[in-house]
């Protein structure tokens, strides 16, 4: 029984993981959910190469919305971003 238990548990955490959530955004609805599409598609091709899959994702925001744009993918660190209304300026995509 412990076994089908941690199985669940895991099973629960990788769900957990490939959700994503958008706590501020100030993108137009529609880049915002193309961006979070995006993000999820990019995660679960490279589900075991974080490095591959934020690639993936700052190529194609940068083709089609500009450049200048930052990709952050992982788990157990820390960060503060700060930045100006949007524009030309730069935009961070974190996943």
């Amino acid at each position: 029984m412990g076994e089908a238990e941690g199985k669940k548990e895991e099973a629960d955490y990788k769900r957990l993981q490939t959700f994503p959530l958008v706590r501020h955004s100030d993108m137009p609805e529609e880049m915002r959910v193309e961006t979070m599409e995006l993000c999820v598609t990019a995660c679960e091709k490279y589900s075991n190469n974080n490095e591959s899959a934020a690639k993936m994702i700052k190529e194609t925001m940068d083709k089609k919305f500009g450049s200048s744009w930052h990709v952050v993918i992982g788990e157990g660190f820390g960060f503060e971003i700060t930045h100006e209304s949007w524009g030309p300026n730069l935009e961070p995509c974190a996943c």
